[in-house]
């Protein structure tokens, strides 16, 4: 049986869903969920700014969070970009962001649209910020069953290591799930993509 701290944590960022602040939308039901049944730790903090987002995409890349190697990223979006607050914010300004700071770390886009770019842009992403893989949707998706795809996924990727050679088993993994979430259009770039 898996011992807590023997999981690979997810680092949440989540955006504001609605104006209305009380609608209380989340991802957080799922990571509890996790963490009971599977012991996944996770921290999961609210933005609904830049200045906030990218702080806390900063506190992730802090080497005390290095248990946290999944960032997963909750928030409304849009064709190569995520919604913080009622602002876009760029897959390409999260590189900058992060460049040279992802060995061995997943990034989860759970946003509507946001792969929906070129591969050559996701090989990019990777290159530039050495991530093992980043993931998303390239269509907008359903809450409930994206949300429902996500909980297999992040079990499924406790079962690999994160190195360059789980990410071919990560991509293989995720591959499978998502057949039968194809209305989803999910998507995976890895650094074994790099090598194609």
């Amino acid at each position: 049986m898996r011992k807590r701290g023997q999981t690979k944590g997810i680092f949440c960022i989540e955006g504001l869903w609605d104006p209305d602040l009380r609608v209380s939308s989340s991802v957080e039901p799922l990571l509890d969920l996790l963490n009971l049944n599977a012991l996944i730790a996770y921290i999961h903090m609210d933005a609904a700014t830049h200045q906030e987002f990218e702080f806390y995409v900063k506190k992730w890349m802090q080497k005390r969070y290095d248990g946290y190697p999944i960032l997963y990223i909750a928030s409304h979006g849009s064709q190569s970009g995520i919604k913080v607050g009622k602002d876009a914010y760029s897959v390409g300004a999260l590189a900058d962001l992060l460049a040279g700071k992802c060995a061995n770390r997943i990034i989860v886009f759970s946003s509507c649209s946001t792969l929906r770019i070129a591969k050559r842009e996701l090989r990019r992403f990777l290159e530039k910020t050495e991530a093992l893989a980043v993931c998303g949707y390239r269509v907008d998706v359903d809450w409930l069953r994206s949300t429902a795809f996500e909980l297999l996924l992040f079990s499924q990727i406790q079962k690999n290591e994160f190195s360059g050679r789980g990410a071919e088993a990560i991509d293989r993994a995720a591959t499978e799930i998502a057949r039968s979430f194809k209305d989803l259009n999910f998507s995976i770039v890895t650094v074994k993509d790099l090598d194609r």
